[in-house]
């Protein structure tokens, strides 16, 4: 679990302010609205996201070790999301302002995979260095999964008037919360299991805020003040935090988002 400092409160107060600036728009915009509506949305982003600098890990092998070496350490990063709102659409119907809540896992890890053998790849993990005695372990691969409750608002524009199809553009932002997060370690040999808390906390923990921007394109699908159905794909979406993740540091991503709505 995450536990908060004085740093931690201090960003926490910052954010509650955005949120209750970017509420009072959303309500101002609202009073020059007709079409209301309820909705729920989830998705997926894959996001490129390089190791981060972690020196306990050992890319290359020394010569009187023997097995693979480490060359090829690779790194992955995704994250699905799922949320509920409220969109508000302009009295011409070319403008929708939402604003919800967000549940969002992200998925980390680093890892190296063997695909031209049936021998089992592993990179070398410095555990220990007191004086000359070092303590190296076989790792196969190191994965963390964070969990973080967000308040997205975003904005959507239909250059086209009302019809059943309707292709629209969105732009938004996101701010979210580490409610939890967890690092599992997975080792060449089950005999070095016990060691997996020590280096659970090598890898470090995600930041306690995260916060990130993004644009859309997609198109929606339901008549005017009717149920409906949006899909879109996700243009790059820019981190704002670099430490969303103790393994890698997140860049941008690319991925897509369904939407149902009800009118109300």
């Amino acid at each position: 679990m995450i536990v908060l400092n004085s740093a931690s409160i201090m960003k926490m107060k910052f954010v509650i302010l955005g949120i209750i600036l970017c509420s009072n728009s959303l309500v101002s915009l609202a009073q020059e609205t007709r079409q209301k509506f309820y909705g729920i949305d989830a998705g997926m982003t894959l996001i490129a996201a390089p190791m981060s600098g972690m020196d306990y890990v050992r890319r290359d092998v020394p010569d009187y070790l023997t097995g693979n070496d480490a060359n090829s350490i690779t790194s992955l990063m995704y994250k699905s999301s799922v949320g509920i709102g409220s969109e508000y659409f302009s009295l011409n119907s070319k403008f929708g302002f939402s604003g919800g809540v967000r549940y969002t896992r992200n998925i980390s890890s680093i890892g190296k995979n063997d695909y031209w053998s049936n021998s089992t790849s592993y990179f070398y993990l410095l555990y220990r260095q007191e004086g000359i005695n070092t303590e190296y372990l076989k790792v196969k691969e190191i994965s963390q999964i964070s969990d973080y409750i967000g308040i997205p608002i975003e904005i959507r524009y239909f250059p086209f008037d009302p019809q059943l199809f309707r292709v629209y553009f969105k732009l938004g932002a996101e701010i979210s919360y580490c409610v939890h997060y967890k690092t599992d370690v997975v080792f060449y040999d089950k005999a070095m299991d016990p060691f997996q808390k020590g280096v659970s906390s090598l890898a470090g923990k995600p930041e306690s805020f995260s916060s990130s921007a993004y644009g859309a394109a997609g198109f929606r699908f339901g008549k005017e003040s009717k149920p409906s159905v949006s899909f879109e794909i996700c243009l790059p979406s820019v981190f704002l935090t670099s430490e969303s993740s103790g393994l890698v540091n997140p860049i941008f991503g690319f991925g897509f988002q369904l939407n149902f709505q009800l009118p109300y």
